[in-house]
C-alpha cells in the first residue's frame, strides 16, 4: 500500500480544484492507495489532499458515479470491489461499443487515424521492452478510445468512457503480468492489421477475440484471490 499522490496546486495547473480531487482519488484508487472496501472519509482526504471539503465530495460523487466507490449507509463513499458479473457485464459492453465504433469507422478511417494507432502499438511495444507494463496498459486503453473517438458519436463516448473508468479497477491487478500485457500487444495488431485493410468481418473477430481473452484472464484471477 503506498502513500497518497501529492496535490498538485490548481494555481498552477489551472484545473479546478474538483478535477484535481478527482484525478488524485482515483490515481490512488487505481494503484491500491486505498484498497478495496476502504471507507474514504472527506474529513480526513481534505488533510490529506489539502483541499477543503466541497471539491472532495463532488470527487467522491463522480467516482461513485463511476463505478469505482460504492455508497455504503451510515458510513460513506467505499472503494468498490467487484465480482465476476461485473467483469461479465462491463466487458461485454465495452466489446459491444468497440465493435459498433469499428464496423463505423472502418471504411472511411482517415491517414491521421490510422497513424495515431500505429503510435499506440508503438509506444505499447516501447513500453513494454522498458519493462513498464503500467505504461504499455496507458497506451492500451488510447488505443480503445481512439477507435471510439473516430465513430464521433457524443453519447457513444461518455456511455464508454464510464465503463472504462470501471474497467480501470481491474486493470490495476494486471501491472504486473508482462506476458498478458505481451499477447494484449499482439492481439491489438492484429486488430489494426484488419482496420487498415479495411476488413470489417476480420476487425469484428479480432475484437471478440481480444475481449473474450480479457473477461477469461480476470475472470480467472478473481477465482484466484477467491480461494487464497
Amino acid at each position: 500500500m503506498s502513500e497518497p499522490t501529492k496535490m498538485n496546486d490548481p494555481k498552477e495547473s489551472g484545473e479546478s480544484k474538483q478535477q484535481l480531487a478527482y484525478e488524485q482519488i482515483k490515481k490512488d484508487i487505481l494503484n491500491n492507495t486505498y484498497p478495496e472496501g476502504t471507507v474514504l472519509v472527506e474529513r480526513r482526504l481534505c488533510d490529506i489532499y489539502h483541499m477543503s471539503r466541497s471539491p472532495i465530495r463532488n470527487a467522491l460523487w463522480q467516482l461513485t458515479y463511476e463505478g469505482l466507490l460504492s455508497y455504503i449507509p451510515g458510513k460513506g463513499a467505499a472503494v468498490a470491489g467487484f465480482s465476476i458479473e461485473d467483469i461479465l457485464e462491463v466487458y461485454d459492453l465495452i466489446e459491444t461499443l468497440q465493435i459498433y465504433a469499428a464496423r463505423s469507422v472502418t471504411s472511411h478511417l482517415s491517414p491521421y487515424g490510422t497513424e495515431e494507432l500505429n503510435k499506440c502499438l508503438a509506444a505499447m511495444e516501447e513500453s513494454l521492452n522498458a519493462g513498464d507494463i503500467q505504461a504499455s496498459a496507458q497506451w492500451d486503453q488510447k488505443f480503445h478510445r481512439l477507435i471510439i473517438e473516430a465513430c464521433a458519436n457524443k453519447r457513444l463516448h461518455r456511455i464508454y468512457g464510464q465503463l472504462q473508468a470501471q474497467s480501470q479497477r481491474f486493470i490495476a491487478i494486471t501491472l504486473t503480468d508482462s506476458a498478458l500485457a505481451r499477447r494484449s500487444l499482439n492481439e491489438h495488431r492484429a486488430i489494426l492489421q484488419a482496420i487498415c485493410a479495411k476488413d470489417a468481418p476480420a476487425v469484428e473477430s479480432s475484437l471478440r477475440r481480444h475481449y473474450k481473452s480479457i473477461r477469461q484472464y480476470y475472470v480467472d484471477r478473481l477465482l484466484e484471490r477467491v480461494h487464497l
